[in-house]
């Protein structure tokens, strides 16, 4: 999970970029990092924190007319390279399955490598060719895995999603200006208008305030990341065609549809559990209210590095709410379980400390039962709760007084996609590509 975006357009574009990749904090914390060029070159600047912290004394020398950024949970981007082509900057989303043959491949033909990333190995793939289209179409012909990028040259950006799918993209346009980037939320406060989704497999040109499709690679398997809905992306995007709030209210009410309780409030683990919470407490008439506040300055748990940093931020940025919870039934809306440690050792010790009668936890997707292969967020098997423990071991083992799960068709139904067009691999443990 990391955040592109990239702006285009006739005047410099540096608070456009800066904010473009704010807005897209919550995909990556760890690293950020932004590419410019104004004719004289380009520019680029990359950070470890994040974007509002390390950059607002920090842009001068960034002025330009065209632009890419990126925050990360894994390493800096954009990366630069000088190739045939003249200089480039590149910023990349995904995951290279394949990166030990293809590291070996390059090498073989004479590179080196300065880092172990999978940018390196995308960016010189690409840097191959003599075009940066016929670039990210051998690219994408020998790479196993997911990806999303842009790149930006002297004069033109280039921006591409993998043929699947798996990484969202959109496009958006304003007077003078045109934007791609991994969610809309980024362009709603900027003024730019929704265009459309970049489609699998396309290939996309910008010059100027104008975008052109270069190329289309075909795939007859579509596999959108569906977590995308669940947890991943902000409440205010929209991605390929469907809102997030609106898909995780619709699966919040097939909780309630499918596992009705009898409860006195309905609340959510903020802030990915409350879209869930408030559509179950609609469809199930229950009333919705704040049995946890996150304090606003933690960050997400799912998205920390480590899984020592992971359980850390997760124990620190739930602040129960007393008042609205002692002696009360209560229902608990969360997006995912993951090892569970949240659930057992925060959640419930909290709720159960400050005088819950009963806690009915309500999760928006299925258990997980393997890692993904297409995004930075990979896990074992052996980390994963649900792995070998059946829904009723997970009740016992997480003390909740009831426990269920979305189903996979459920998932289809709120999300309104067909399910063979939805990677469902961390839950079937069954990957398609």
């Amino acid at each position: 999970m990391c955040g592109i975006f990239a702006i285009s357009g006739k005047e410099n574009i540096l608070d456009d970029l800066f904010l473009g990749i704010f807005y897209l904090q919550h995909r990556g914390q760890q690293y950020c990092g932004l590419s410019a060029y104004a004719g004289d070159g380009i520019k680029i600047k990359t950070h470890r924190g994040l974007v509002r912290a390390t950059f607002t004394n920090d842009l001068i020398g960034l002025e330009g007319t065209m632009g890419i950024g990126h925050t990360s949970l894994k390493d800096r981007q954009p990366l630069k390279l000088d190739s045939k082509m003249g200089e480039f900057t590149i910023c990349f989303e995904g995951n290279v399955i394949n990166r030990e043959e293809l590291t070996k491949e390059l090498k073989g033909k004479g590179h080196s490598f300065y880092t172990d990333s999978d940018i390196e190995i995308i960016a010189k793939l690409i840097a191959q060719e003599e075009n940066f289209v016929a670039g990210i179409e051998q690219m994408a012909a020998k790479v196993h895995g997911a990806y999303a990028l842009v790149i930006l040259s002297k004069g033109k950006i280039y921006a591409a999603r993998d043929k699947h799918g798996f990484r969202p993209m959109v496009i958006g346009q304003r007077n003078n200006a045109v934007a791609v980037t991994s969610e809309s939320c980024s362009f709603i406060n900027l003024g730019f208008d929704l265009v459309r989704d970049v489609k699998p497999g396309e290939i996309l040109e910008i010059i100027d305030s104008q975008f052109e499709t270069k190329k289309i690679i075909l795939s007859n398997l579509i596999q959108y990341c569906t977590f995308e809905w669940v947890y991943t992306a902000n409440v205010c995007s929209t991605i390929d065609g469907l809102s997030v709030d609106l898909a995780r209210k619709n699966l919040g009410a097939a909780l309630a549809c499918r596992y009705p309780v009898n409860a006195d409030v309905v609340g959510a683990v903020p802030n990915s559990g409350i879209g869930h919470a408030i559509g179950y407490a609609q469809e199930s008439k229950i009333p919705y209210d704040n049995v946890f506040i996150k304090y606003d300055y933690a960050s997400r748990s799912y998205t920390q590095p480590t899984q020592a940093e992971r359980d850390r931020e997760a124990k620190i940025k739930l602040i129960p709410v007393p008042a609205k919870i002692r002696g009360r039934k209560v229902v608990i809306c969360d997006d995912s379980i993951v090892r569970g440690t949240q659930m057992k050792n925060d959640l419930v010790v909290k709720l159960r400390k400050n005088g819950v009668k009963q806690i009915h936890a309500r999760v928006a997707c299925p258990p997980l039962k393997a890692p993904c292969q297409y995004g930075v967020a990979t896990r074992s098997k052996k980390e994963l709760v649900a792995h070998e423990k059946t829904v009723e071991q997970l009740r016992e083992y997480m003390g909740l007084d009831s426990l269920a799960f979305n189903l996979l068709d459920d998932l289809s139904q709120a999300i309104g996609k067909p399910l063979e067009q939805l990677c469902t691999s961390c839950w079937t443990d069954v990957y398609k590509v």
